[in-house]
Order: C-alpha cells, then structure tokens, then sequence
C-alpha cells in the first residue's frame, strides 16, 4: 500500500484517468484494525488533518478495503 501504484501511477495519474479535473489535489491513505482508528489516526496527523479540513478541496473520493489480517485499508482523494 502506497501512493505509487505498482505500475508507477501516482495518485494524480490515477485521478487524472478516472476523469477527475483538478489544479490541486491530495491523498491520504490508512491502514488500521477500525475505520475508527484510522480516521483518529489520520486526523491526529497535521499533514493528513490538514486535507480533510482544507477549505480548498471540495470534492472527495474514500476507498475502503479489508486487508484481512493488514486490517482496513482506507484512501481519500481531495482535489479542488
């Protein structure tokens, strides 16, 4: 799990081919036991805290996957 795909994609890439028009963008991703723990994670991070509150992103994508023993995967997409 990373910002890179393993074809070398970067979330920006993969936002632009999903049609996803943007000037400025941001990726979070989390890996937890809970979506709970993730999201306390997240927003106990000030750079990840500082996406989910920035007033300059409107639109937002959030993937959610069980990664069985890994936990909960999560990804959230903000762009402007």
């Amino acid at each position: 799990m990373g910002h890179i795909d393993p074809e070398g994609n970067s979330p920006f890439d993969r936002m632009r081919d999903g049609g996803v028009r943007f000037i400025t963008a941001g990726e979070n991703l989390a890996l937890a036991q809970t979506v709970s723990i993730a999201h306390k994670g997240l927003m106990d991070s000030p750079g990840h805290r500082a996406n989910i509150l920035s007033p300059h992103y409107s639109p937002v994508g959030i993937g959610v996957a069980q990664g069985g023993r890994h936990g909960t995967m999560l990804t959230q997409k903000f762009a402007d």
